[in-house]
């Protein structure tokens, strides 16, 4: 057996400690490890071990060794001032103790630096992913909004072709369907600035300004009057 897996099963012996377990049979474990100065003073296994175990399995050997708290006991130092041992087993068993706590310690260091640099790359790849979420979104709103521009153009350029021989009623066609047509990309214009608030915020309440689109309503009903009196008159 390597020592890697003997070290394994001493570390399971701390992590299925039984509170309650009688004092004399823990200590004659105890007394055994005591003996084996090999596997007391392999520190780069007892590392390696430490390293692997489940973070479950992790929290009882470094609870049984008073290392996440402040204030834990540390039971294995417990049952050695409890022990009559000669100085070679006591330096064994220190020996030992050291490197646990040392290695838990490592090990809850790294597991912190780990934890938060994952967390600082969620976090970027959070804000990376809304500035591209932002980005889509701005660039399909000036893309719609360009394609109803263009297009309200195209249509009053098509109805000016149509007419060779301007009429008053002709000019007055050309009215109504301006007037119309003001009140059309007006709502179409805001209606995208609405979408566009809702990319940057879900929550937003865009509010159209009233005296603007009083005075939008206002222009469109006066050529859309105008246009019908000259269809009339002509």
């Amino acid at each position: 057996m390597d020592k890697a897996k003997m070290i394994f099963e001493i570390f399971d012996r701390f992590i299925s400690f039984d509170y309650a377990e009688k004092d004399d049979e823990f200590q004659k474990f105890l007394q055994n490890l005591s003996r084996a100065d090999d596997i007391c003073k392999s520190y780069a296994e007892i590392s390696q071990v430490i390293y692997n175990l489940k973070d479950e399995d992790f929290t009882k050997l470094a609870n049984f060794f008073g290392v996440l708290k402040k204030d834990d006991p540390n039971h294995f130092e417990g049952y050695l001032d409890l022990m009559e041992l000669d100085n070679l087993k006591k330096d064994n068993l220190a020996h030992f103790e050291r490197h646990i706590v040392l290695s838990c310690w490592q090990r809850r260091y790294v597991s912190d630096i780990t934890k938060d640099a994952s967390d600082e790359v969620a976090n970027v790849k959070g804000k990376v992913t809304k500035i591209y979420s932002e980005f889509v979104g701005i660039l399909g709103v000036f893309t719609a909004l360009s394609f109803a521009l263009m297009g309200s153009v195209q249509v009053f350029g098509n109805i000016l072709n149509n007419i060779n021989n301007p009429t008053v009623g002709n000019v007055g066609y050309v009215l109504i369907v301006g007037g119309i047509y003001l009140i059309l990309i007006y709502l179409v214009i805001m209606t995208l600035f609405i979408g566009m608030g809702k990319v940057f915020n879900k929550d937003s309440k865009y509010q159209f300004d009233k005296c603007f689109t009083w005075y939008i309503i206002f222009v469109s009903v006066m050529l859309i009057a105008v246009g019908l009196v000259l269809v009339l008159i002509g």
